[in-house]
């Protein structure tokens, strides 16, 4: 099968392309257009979207007069910084490009202060390696996004695949992406090899946005590696912390930071440990925070948008798997109970403004129907297989239902990967494979990719050899570490 990308367009033109006057290839969530002269989109909004100007009224007595500049936005302040102006333009503009493009796909709801991307922006200038890792990331991004847009202006035959798009090796983006991934690499190893970090938040920084690059390229074992060393090197940042930081700093700068990296690292050491063998028990490594606390931090500091109840859930599981002993059956009913418990509505009502209710709604069942299939895959029991099968049109209905343009699709990779392996009709593959066409339009990176031919491969498999098997059998046998985020 190949995603379909046809179907995820608009009915109208952006309206940036209204106002310039041009032929609007009408993609969600942004305009290929815009993305390939790199203009913002200003979307397909219902509203004219109002611009900002300098003037204080566009009528009456007031027409044409002017209010002070205002305080320039911090990615201007870092650009700015003394330190930083040896950057070459190339790199000036990959960061701007990342503080706009990238930042907003890192988190499910895009707040100014409340987005932990832009915060490592901050780190800039006392951590040049932390600037290589960040231009590649939206060197490599941007690569994606122009190959696409370049797709969707030729024509479009149906069995044309959107994975087969321009090869990113014409673009000169994509070249930059490698040379600023190699100065990344160079960068984390000499400091792997000190006996100290010059700059410790910068350096877990750039290792968390490793894994995301990784992720980006194709979301298969190389991620681990990151992880792994993310793990080992943190008795160094507790020595480093103490010399780079005076006591000021230390007390004001650390724990916001600190909830910062404990946050994505407990989403990616979760959501990393379910598709391996081996998996990992999950413990905090930034601070003696409750772990539920740090999920519930995430909900609103990562793009996963998983309920932090059920974030704990999966937590649970990967840890009980990872012992060497037979699971116990009440250990395994507990963790159901617990499951079973989460009420999806009183999470979408919780802290949500009210055109979020329905699309948050569908989002936590989706991810309670995923938890609970992957749980019943990791330490099945016969006596709950019938609750996957009464729920699984419910789960697909939910994952139909969320629009290419709803914030809350860039959170369902992981899930719609695991309600997906337990498709059985054509239809509901083809379902399934429409969802991952809208998320490819939305992210265009090769982890959307590789999961849709990781689900037609277990697809290939169940017709081949009957539904006697479990899928995450599949998955563990091929010997491949995937991440689906």
């Amino acid at each position: 099968m190949s995603l379909n990308i046809t179907a995820n367009c608009s009915d109208v033109p952006c309206w940036t392309c209204r106002r310039r006057r041009l032929r609007c290839d009408r993609a969600l969530p942004t305009c290929g257009k815009c993305a390939s002269s790199q203009r913002p989109c200003q979307g397909y909004g219902k509203d004219k979207p109002l611009r900002w100007t300098d003037s204080v009224a566009s009528r009456g007595k007031l027409m044409g007069k002017k209010v002070p500049r205002q305080e320039q936005p911090p990615i201007s302040r870092v650009l700015n910084d003394p330190s930083v102006q040896d950057l070459s333009p190339s790199m000036r503009h990959y960061i701007t490009y990342f503080a706009q493009e990238c930042c907003q796909e890192c988190v499910l709801y895009d707040f100014e202060r409340a987005n932990p991307f832009k915060e490592f922006i901050r780190l800039i200038p006392s951590c040049p390696g932390l600037c290589h890792t960040m231009v590649s990331v939206a060197a490599l991004h941007q690569a994606f996004r122009i190959a696409a847009a370049q797709c969707n202006e030729r024509p479009v035959t149906p069995n044309s695949n959107p994975t087969e798009i321009q090869p990113l090796h014409q673009l000169p983006a994509y070249y930059d992406a490698l040379d600023h991934k190699q100065r990344a690499l160079g960068f984390l190893r000499s400091e792997a090899n000190a006996g100290s970090f010059s700059n410790p938040d910068g350096v877990i920084a750039s290792m968390i946005m490793s894994i995301w690059l990784e992720l980006m390229d194709s979301g298969r074992n190389t991620w681990r590696y990151h992880l792994r060393g993310l793990r080992e090197v943190m008795p160094k940042r507790g020595l480093s912390l103490a010399l780079f930081k005076d006591e000021e700093e230390l007390a004001t700068g650390l724990p916001q930071m600190s909830e910062y990296f404990d946050t994505s690292y407990a989403v990616l050491e979760i959501i990393g440990s379910t598709f391996v063998k081996a998996k990992q028990a999950y413990q905090p490594l930034f601070s003696m925070s409750p772990t539920l606390d740090i999920l519930k931090r995430s909900e609103s500091q990562t793009w996963t948008g998983c309920p932090a109840t059920l974030l704990y859930v999966l937590s649970l599981v990967n840890a009980v798997a990872a012992r060497a002993q037979e699971i116990p059956p009440d250990v395994i009913g507990n963790i159901l109970t617990h499951l079973r418990n989460f009420c999806p509505m009183k999470w979408a009502l919780t802290g949500a403004e009210t055109h979020y209710i329905k699309p948050r709604y569908q989002l936590a069942c989706i991810w309670q129907a995923a938890v609970e299939i992957y749980a019943l895959q990791v330490f099945p029991t016969s006596s709950n297989e019938g609750r996957i099968t009464n729920s699984l049109d419910l789960s697909f209905h939910h994952l139909e239902s969320l629009l290419p343009a709803d914030v809350h699709l860039k959170g369902i990779i992981w899930p719609a990967f695991v309600i997906g392996a337990e498709a059985q009709t054509p239809f509901q593959m083809g379902l399934i494979t429409d969802v991952f066409g809208r998320l490819w339009t939305l992210w265009r990176c090769q982890n959307v990719a590789n999961a849709l031919k990781v689900l037609e491969k277990i697809w290939a498999r169940r017709a081949e050899e009957g539904s006697f098997r479990r899928w995450i059998e599949y998955v563990y046998e091929w010997g491949d570490d995937w991440m689906f985020i």
